[in-house]
């Protein structure tokens, strides 16, 4: 049975250890795929805070243009997250028929710190929003 060859042990010993140097870069590569999907999670979550808390602000002040002011208050859902939201008078006229607008800014962060504020080096997200009053 000479004319039948097959691998030699050596052979696919030196197979594996090619193999297996090849497949070292790519794990080390695997982490680095898992880490943007755990930052993105957290992007998710304070961006669903965020619409949350603008949502509700937008009712309330179309319910009532001057009913809200700015102000800040921990997230009900999500631990360390911090919630802050301002309101400015863009606009605002004493002619009849024209209504005032407003600008809401509205921060969510994850407070790693607790120091009850939304700082540069944390995640947040933020939502930018405008609304007129009918007059």
């Amino acid at each position: 049975m000479r004319g039948q060859r097959g691998f030699t042990l050596v052979e696919l010993l030196v197979a594996a250890l090619i193999l297996g140097v090849a497949i070292i870069p790519l794990l080390q590569v695997i982490p680095g795929t898992l880490a943007p999907a755990q930052v993105s999670e957290t992007d998710l979550r304070l961006g669903a805070a965020a619409t949350r808390k603008t949502e509700e602000i937008v009712g309330r002040l179309r319910a009532d243009i001057t009913s809200v002011t700015s102000g800040a208050e921990a997230c009900a859902d999500l631990p360390n997250c911090r919630l802050q939201w301002t309101i400015a008078v863009e606009l605002s006229s004493a002619t009849p028929g024209v209504g005032s607008l407003r600008t809401i800014a509205t921060i969510a962060c994850r407070d790693t710190n607790a120091n009850s504020a939304c700082d540069a080096e944390e995640a947040q997200v933020r939502y930018d929003t405008k609304i007129t009053s009918r007059p």
